[in-house]
């Protein structure tokens, strides 16, 4: 890891896209001024798990892994952040140990306030602690729907809407910004596999029938999504069905607005 000067990035651009969006230029600035901006290699260590929380991050570039050693010794991915999330906030809250070890999934680049620095802004300005309370708030209740997700949906399922928010094409309580374009999914199918607690043949299969449908297009380590509004119907098969509904009962509407339309749906 080496430091960057502070000309490499705009330190108020990226905490006004991040935690500080909308909130007043003054809280702005106070997190500005007290900011030091962190580069790491591909690999690096960003914490270990066990250990001290020393501050907090907010991602500038590339993106940080977070994995959690299994029994046998590999590493189990359990989320992927990329800009400009944040992340190192419930150590600080709690008081405990960093709960998984964080690497750096590419070059990265990170904006750090130690932890200090950081409990000095929360007693400066409390709409900062407001705005954290309605983010783990929001995670708590992604973390209630995914243990919903893994009992009952189908892996197809999930492996769909892990794609479209890692890709940026669906929100989700951890990447919150939505690019309809969407972005390359910097995993391979073992990364997958480890996120979705299955193994890579698993993963590998349903993938291969994606892609021989044109839905995505697997590279050397990344996935491309091509067509984000059927894997969407794939992720969100409840979603569509009722927009179908809707679909049709907008066509009655038009075919008679009195409601004596002859039109009949198909059984």
């Amino acid at each position: 890891m080496q430091n960057h000067g502070p000309e490499d990035i705009d330190k108020s651009a990226l905490l006004r896209s991040s935690w500080l969006s909308d909130l007043p230029e003054e809280i702005l600035q106070s997190a500005f001024a007290c900011a030091s901006v962190r580069t790491y290699n591909d690999g690096a260590l960003i914490h270990a798990r066990g250990a001290e929380a020393d501050g907090f991050y907010t991602i500038a570039s590339g993106a940080v892994r977070f994995t959690r050693a299994t029994a046998d010794g590999h590493a189990s991915i359990i989320a992927v952040l990329d800009a400009p999330n944040c992340f190192g906030e419930i150590s600080l809250f709690d008081g405990l140990p960093r709960s998984h070890d964080a690497h750096a999934a590419g070059q990265t680049v990170l904006l750090f306030h130690s932890r200090t620095d950081f409990r000095k802004l929360l007693a400066s300005h409390p709409q900062i602690g407001e705005r954290f309370l309605r983010v783990l708030s929001m995670r708590l209740r992604a973390t209630f729907d995914m243990v919903e997700e893994a009992a009952v949906a189908p892996l197809s399922q999930r492996l769909a809407r892990r794609l479209l928010e890692l890709a940026h094409i669906k929100p989700s309580a951890l990447n919150a910004d939505v690019d309809a374009r969407g972005r390359d999914v910097p995993l391979t199918q073992e990364d997958l596999g480890h996120l979705l607690g299955k193994s890579r043949q698993s993963i590998s299969k349903i993938l291969h029938g994606w892609e021989q449908k044109g839905l995505i297009q697997t590279k050397y380590g990344r996935i491309s999504i091509k067509q984000p509004q059927a894997l969407s119907a794939l992720a969100y098969p409840d979603q569509t069905q009722r927009s179908a509904r809707s679909s049709l009962s907008s066509v009655r509407e038009q075919s008679d607005p009195a409601g004596n339309s002859s039109f009949k749906e198909a059984s």
